[in-house]
């Protein structure tokens, strides 16, 4: 150390290796250089704002999560298949007018098996489903699903209409009315038979049938003819929703016991009838007298029926249940006249009673007979 060094205060300098920093303060009124510093050194955070931050940063990643999961949430709940999903629901479960109103499909009381106690005694119905694709098309979108009915599964395919959005992001879809099947029913019986489907009661048309709106399912179809005629119960079944008609439920009206003694009443009374006439030729009847002589004066004119007509009462044809003349009656016309000749008796016959025809219908006094032959049109008067 050379004298300069020392008179300028430094007593002695340590080799550079040994050179440390402190963290010490200097001491009070201390003056002239100070000790080497490395760097300032880092202050620990306290514990209040350390967990400040993280709080702040958590919140915003749950709210980045909550968002995500809300956007999916609602994108769920607005998804096309939705509408489809609360109108099956309803279905499976039985509330047939929630169903209904839910899918906007019009009804009226004239659709006897549109509610839900008609709905409840059909058999076969929808018990669950699955939604097999849906497609989305922007305004329109298209969901397929597979019904469970009568243990298989059915396939139906439902149209929804984009109607607008939900808060400006979700689309608002509305389930278009699904076309219902029918149960069409074809009787061969008189019109205005009274049909029962799933219980409820409905008349048959001029044409003989019945066409019920239906939901997919099966319906027990049974004719009510009193105690003149009965029909062999039958079933329709409508499967899944395009508007499909059941397969036509085909059903054939036969006489009981009570029936056939009427229809036979009905068949006697008509004779009866044509046999009470006074005229040569009784209007509407099967036999007739002719060849009067416009010279002579005919009175006390009548038939008498010698012996009455055999018939058989068969199966519903076209017009009614078909009478068939299986032995032909006889009847004799007599009158007593005068003229240039004098006076005496006049006699025709006997000729053939033919008792052919329908029973067309009953009412509570019994049946109704409409013959199928007239003065004589298949019999010749002798």
């Amino acid at each position: 150390m050379t004298d300069q060094q020392q008179a300028d205060g430094w007593g002695s300098v340590p080799a550079v290796d040994s050179i440390r920093g402190t963290q010490d303060a200097p001491p009070a009124g201390a003056s002239g250089p100070q000790p080497f510093r490395r760097g300032t050194p880092r202050r620990r955070l306290g514990r209040g704002p350390l967990i400040g931050i993280i709080a702040g940063g958590a919140t915003v990643v749950l709210l980045l999560v909550a968002g995500v999961v809300g956007y999916s949430v609602g994108t769920s709940t607005h998804a096309p298949d939705r509408p489809v999903r609360a109108f099956l629901d309803d279905l499976t479960a039985g509330r047939v007018s929630d169903a209904l109103d839910a899918a906007g499909i019009d009804h009226d009381e004239r659709d006897l098996l549109l509610t839900d106690a008609s709905y409840a005694k059909a058999k076969d119905r929808i018990t669950g489903y699955r939604i097999a694709a849906t497609r989305d098309d922007g305004d329109t979108a298209t969901v397929t699903a597979y019904l469970r009915q009568a243990g298989r599964d059915v396939s139906s395919t439902f149209t929804l209409d984009k109607t607008g959005t939900e808060w400006g992001v979700f689309p608002v879809w509305e389930l278009e009315p699904p076309r219902l099947g029918a149960v069409d029913v074809s009787l061969r019986g008189p019109t205005g038979t009274k049909v029962e489907v799933a219980g409820q009661s409905v008349v048959t048309s001029k044409d003989g049938t019945v066409t019920l709106t239906a939901l997919p399912g099966s319906y027990d179809v049974a004719v009510d003819g009193g105690k003149w005629f009965s029909a062999k119960a039958s079933t329709a079944t409508v499967t899944g929703f395009g508007g499909t008609a059941s397969s036509p439920v085909s059903m054939t009206t036969e006489l009981t016991s009570a029936g056939k003694q009427s229809a036979q009443a009905a068949v006697d009374a008509w004779v009866d009838g044509c046999i009470a006439s006074t005229d040569a030729a009784p209007a509407g009847c099967s036999f007739y007298a002719y060849g009067q002589d416009a010279a002579y004066t005919y009175s006390n004119q009548k038939w008498t029926l010698d012996t009455r007509p055999t018939v058989s009462i068969g199966a519903w044809a076209a017009n009614g249940w078909l009478v068939t003349t299986t032995s032909f009656g006889r009847a004799t016309f007599t009158a007593d006249i005068s003229g240039p000749g004098g006076v005496g008796t006049a006699s025709a016959g006997p000729m053939n009673v033919n008792a052919s025809g329908y029973v067309t219908e009953f009412t509570d006094a019994g049946a109704t007979f409409r013959s199928a032959v007239g003065n004589g049109s298949s019999d010749a008067g002798s």
